[in-house]
């Protein structure tokens, strides 16, 4: 059997697979990693296999198909990652600080450590987070994404599953993982769709295990509109006009957004809802206020005390917030 190449367009040669209950659809196995979303699908019956996907679902799929990659610190990254991370030397403790913040909410040992739109896995320190665990689910709508993971996952010789499938329908049974992660992913599904991604998230997880979302707040983030005040107007005002752009030329713009702390207390589905700061600052006041001089290192040492000392309060009020559930 063959299948096409998300981004070469070449043709794919395969001889594993998995057969549905029907025994009517034979979903591919490719370089260990599974191919479960139902477009990949191939059909044993001669049917077409239909799958409707509304236009902002498919400029997601779109986009990370096209997506290309860098190199940091060894590590396959998304090339459009300078985009939101400061990566100037002076700053890469705090960085680092950043993207080690959900292991600080999350057991250091399991069984399955799932990871949620997992992308490349892109840094070391997301490497870490399942170390102590007995293995690694990624999930994600890449080909290209957990090829990246895989190779990224096999430096540091972690045990992984990958999986190629979407988080509104999670291929994964009930009560299953010990921690589950989702970074940076769930604000581009759908607004009304997004409940049931963390349904689905909350659905796998054991009972009392850990669902961690790093989310970012947006428009929502009161130390943000506050400090960087027109610089916030501008990213707004740009976000809807681009939205508007996407929509009506048809374009493959990434989706976004943001529900507020409110949105996600009212309508949490777990016992338990906490909010904890990821990184409280965007990449826009981290160049306008951090510098390598005497005034910017006190201010970018007084937002590290903050995040350290009021992590919840600096969850609400900051850009980027861990928003942990508990099932």
């Amino acid at each position: 059997m063959k299948w096409v190449n998300e981004r070469q367009g070449n043709d794919i040669h395969f001889e594993h697979g998995l057969i549905n209950d029907s025994k009517q659809i034979f979903y591919p196995i490719l370089e260990d990693i599974l191919f479960l979303l139902p477009q990949q699908g191939i059909s044993l019956t001669g049917e077409e296999i239909n799958e409707k996907v509304s236009f902002d679902r498919q400029r997601i799929f779109n986009y990370f198909k096209e997506i290309g990659y860098d190199k940091f610190e060894g590590q396959q990254i998304y090339e459009d990652a300078k985009q939101f991370i400061d990566f100037r030397p002076f700053l890469q403790h705090y960085t680092s600080r950043g993207f080690a913040k959900a292991g600080y909410y999350l057991p250091l040992k399991g069984n399955y450590f799932v990871d949620v739109a997992s992308g490349p896995v892109a840094f070391k320190e997301y490497v870490q987070l399942a170390k102590g665990f007995t293995c690694r689910i990624c999930i994600d709508l890449s080909l290209n994404a957990l090829q990246q993971a895989k190779r990224n996952l096999a430096i540091s010789g972690q045990n992984s599953l990958l999986i190629c499938a979407d988080m509104l329908h999670l291929p994964l049974k009930v009560n299953m993982a010990d921690a589950v992660l989702c970074q940076h992913a769930l604000f581009h599904v759908p607004k009304h769709q997004q409940l049931d991604a963390i349904h689905q998230m909350i659905r796998i997880a054991n009972p009392g295990a850990p669902v961690a979302i790093v989310y970012d707040w947006f428009y929502h983030s009161w130390l943000m509109n506050i400090a960087l005040g027109p610089v916030q107007l501008y990213r707004i005002l740009r976000h809807i006009a681009g939205k508007w752009y996407a929509r009506i030329f048809r374009k493959n713009k990434l989706y976004f957004y943001a529900h507020s702390p409110r949105w996600f207390r009212r309508n949490n589905p777990g016992k338990k809802i906490d909010f904890f700061t990821w990184r409280s600052v965007n990449i826009y006041f981290s160049k306008i206020y951090f510098h390598n001089n005497r005034v910017g290192k006190r201010i970018l040492k007084m937002i590290m005390t903050l995040e350290q000392k009021y992590p919840r309060q600096m969850g609400i009020l900051g850009e980027y917030a861990i928003i942990l559930i508990h099932k």
